[in-house]
């Protein structure tokens, strides 16, 4: 299903102000949610949409929440989430970090008391977009074993990492110390699909492909490069949650086992303000960098979130492709909320795709 890139963000705002948020924050976590699915980030954008907003209606998530702040130590600023919507949350946060380091010269702010987050690396292009070095960390319910365990430890800890640069997009490192996020396994169990062996283990700790004995039967992810995956998550949950207050480990709740329940999920949101001439110096490194000679079949050597650009770029001129899972999800949310008719108007294919979920007699039917 092909979307106009602009529709899409004034439904996915009109879904979250439905469900509670005002406009200022229903702006902000729309802008987080559509950007990520243009950059083909599927399993972390608007296919949480469904997810987002269950938790704002059964009171996980406080639609009105605002900031408050608990510590300010200048380039040091400690903020309560209120259990607000993680996304909305995350971004204002993020923009409170880019302030305060243009004042400093670096600022960290570290949340406590929020819900999920989404894509690490959409805060960490806010930063690079505004001029900033960004590190963008948050914890997650143990999702994860660790090195000699079989069974949930810890978080996969999401990373998100920016930086700009001159002649070309920011560079963007988005990943999670586990082999793969947590919502690409989600995505196999809906589309039915059966997951790489070395990504997940069973209930009994065994290896296993089947993505619904992580998701469904409450497994656990695999660390990327075992120890180095662990001890990393260990470093972000003590900069994520150790120094915010936020829950810890066990403390975190699962969003998407307990909609009803704050997940008290922890932020570190770090931005650098460089000195003039940073950008013109990430340019020269890139270009080093994608000169290397290249292996055989290999056209071009890219550097992290140029893929993503490229995506984003293509889906604004031409349209965003859904795959069919999301467009049901989509589907699903509006009709609950009254909102079929919004949805139907950002379709760019509708004369000629056919039957669609919308349309058809069971939706949930189509695969």
């Amino acid at each position: 299903m092909t979307v106009d890139a602009d529709g899409v963000e004034t439904f996915t705002r009109t879904v979250l102000e439905t469900a509670g948020l005002d406009a200022t924050d229903a702006t902000a976590a729309a802008d987080v949610l559509v950007r990520t699915t243009l950059r083909g980030i599927e399993s972390h954008g608007i296919w949480f949409l469904n997810r987002y907003v269950r938790q704002l209606r059964s009171g996980g998530a406080d639609p009105r929440a605002r900031l408050t702040t608990v510590e300010d130590r200048g380039a040091h600023l400690v903020l309560d989430g209120n259990a607000g919507h993680g996304p909305a949350i995350a971004a204002h946060a993020t923009r409170t970090a880019i302030d305060r380091a243009r004042t400093h010269g670096i600022a960290a702010v570290s949340v406590r008391n929020a819900n999920h987050f989404a894509a690490a690396g959409h805060y960490a292009l806010m930063c690079a977009e505004a001029g900033c070095v960004g590190l963008t960390l948050s914890n997650t319910p143990p999702i994860m074993a660790v090195s000699g365990s079989r069974a949930r430890s810890i978080g996969n800890n999401p990373l998100g990492f920016g930086a700009p640069r001159t002649d070309g997009p920011p560079v963007v490192l988005d990943i999670a110390m586990s082999k793969v996020a947590g919502g690409k396994v989600r995505m196999a169990v809906e589309t039915g699909d059966p997951v790489p062996a070395g990504w997940i283990l069973d209930p009994d700790g065994e290896p296993s492909t089947d993505p619904a004995d992580f998701f469904v039967h409450r497994g656990s992810l695999l660390p990327f490069a075992d120890h180095k995956g662990y001890g990393l998550a260990l470093m972000i949950e003590t900069l994520v949650a150790v120094l915010s207050g936020s829950g810890v480990a066990k403390g975190v709740g699962n969003w998407l086992y307990a909609p009803e329940a704050p997940a008290d999920v922890g932020f570190f949101l770090l931005a650098l303000d460089p000195a003039p001439g940073f950008a013109d110096r990430m340019r020269d490194l890139c270009d080093e960098i994608t000169a290397a000679p290249r292996a055989p079949d290999v056209e071009r050597i890219l550097v992290p979130g140029e893929p993503e650009h490229e995506h984003e770029q293509r889906a604004r001129a031409e349209g965003l492709v859904l795959r069919s899972e999301v467009w049901t999800a989509l589907a699903d949310l509006a009709d609950e909320l009254g909102l079929t008719a919004d949805l139907e108007a950002i379709r760019l294919d509708s004369e000629s795709a056919g039957p669609h979920p919308l349309t058809s007699a069971d939706p949930r039917s189509r695969t």
